[in-house]
């Protein structure tokens, strides 16, 4: 028997902080659109006592790890290391490919240095941020002081990472699957969808819109690299394409997500469709109306997430299908979705 817990708090029990429960629960299901997973039994957020069988969750913890002990895990600190942001930062300087002025931060003194040797805009993150959450942007040259007193909290415990601000730009996200002999597979990529804030939107799949061959060597490197330090499971590598200034850039490594995430969930839906369908799958900021949940094979239109990971349809989130781009962009602008 398969048991899922969708602990889509785990950056935040990692840093030791809360998150909202609300949100844990609305998602309780989700880890049914994986294959593996479609009869799970779906774990209460808070569901403190051991299980039997297989667990499967949304990312490894220590608490992950009391959940199941006759279960074989990934060591949970090696977990932590490569889901820091400062992991892959260091990463991305022995690769090559990190961006110009961007830095480890760790006093004012060191923020404010920063800020004026950026000739951009900028963004501050904490290191187990998700989803433009814990983070402070600011204009070129100037730290403002909501921005200052939010890092000077920040530095009581963390080191945070400085980066320039890249805009416009196309965010897209790698997805490999590495075993526990560390064998990689490559699963696909997705686009994603942010609102002006930052905040993740949704995800894309076009199927024949290729993934950057630069970004694709660089995220078998760095699973190879998670690897090499003991890690299996899931990973989600965050890229983009923009422009720093008036200069096009492609970051092939933002990221990791050593864990599943919405990207993976989002390819785990062409499951329900024909092959070469394009499709996306949206959360809006408020609740989408409420369409059918996705049947098996469906025609070109809008739909709800499938029943398995919505049985009750409190998402709020919607599914739209077609047989190409420009049909889904049709239909997306039809439904004013």
């Amino acid at each position: 028997m398969v048991t899922a817990l969708a602990n889509l708090d785990f950056e935040y029990e990692l840093a030791g902080r809360t998150f909202p429960a609300w949100v844990v629960q609305r998602w309780r299901h989700v880890l049914r659109l994986l294959p593996q997973a479609r009869q799970a039994v779906c774990l209460e957020p808070a569901t403190p006592e051991a299980i039997s069988g297989t667990l499967l969750p949304w990312g490894v913890t220590p608490r992950v790890v009391k959940l199941a002990p006759g279960q074989e895990f990934p060591d949970p600190e090696v977990v932590r290391q490569v889901n820091d942001k400062r992991f892959s930062h260091l990463l991305e300087k022995r690769f090559g490919v990190e961006l110009p002025y961007a830095c480890l931060v760790s006093s004012l003194e060191e923020l404010e240095q920063a800020v004026q040797q950026c000739p951009f805009d900028w963004v501050l993150k904490h290191p187990m941020g998700v989803s433009a959450r814990e983070r402070a942007v600011g204009k070129r040259g100037r730290l403002s002081d909501s921005g200052r007193g939010w890092a000077r909290k920040q530095f009581a415990e963390w080191t945070l990472l400085f980066e320039p601000w890249v805009d416009p730009r196309q965010d897209f996200s790698l997805h490999f699957e590495i075993a526990r002999d560390g064998a990689v597979e490559f699963l696909g990529h997705c686009l994603l969808t942010a609102d002006p804030g930052g905040v993740y939107r949704g995800n894309t799949v076009l199927p024949e819109r290729e993934v950057p061959i630069r970004a694709l060597a660089c995220g078998r490197q760095v699973a190879g690299e998670l690897a090499r330090l003991g890690y299996w499971g899931p990973v989600g590598i965050d890229a983009f394409e923009g422009l720093l200034g008036d200069q096009p850039i492609l970051r092939p490594l933002v990221e990791i997500n050593a864990r599943y995430s919405f990207g993976r969930l989002t390819l785990a839906l062409g499951d329900w469709l024909p092959s070469g369908w394009c499709f996306s799958w949206s959360h809006p900021k408020l609740a989408a109306p409420a369409f059918p949940p996705l049947p098996r094979h469906p025609s070109p239109g809008i739909y709800g997430v499938p029943i398995e990971a919505d049985p009750d349809g409190s998402s709020g989130t919607f599914v739209c299908v077609a047989r190409t781009a420009e049909e889904l962009s049709r239909i997306a602008q039809k439904e004013k979705v």
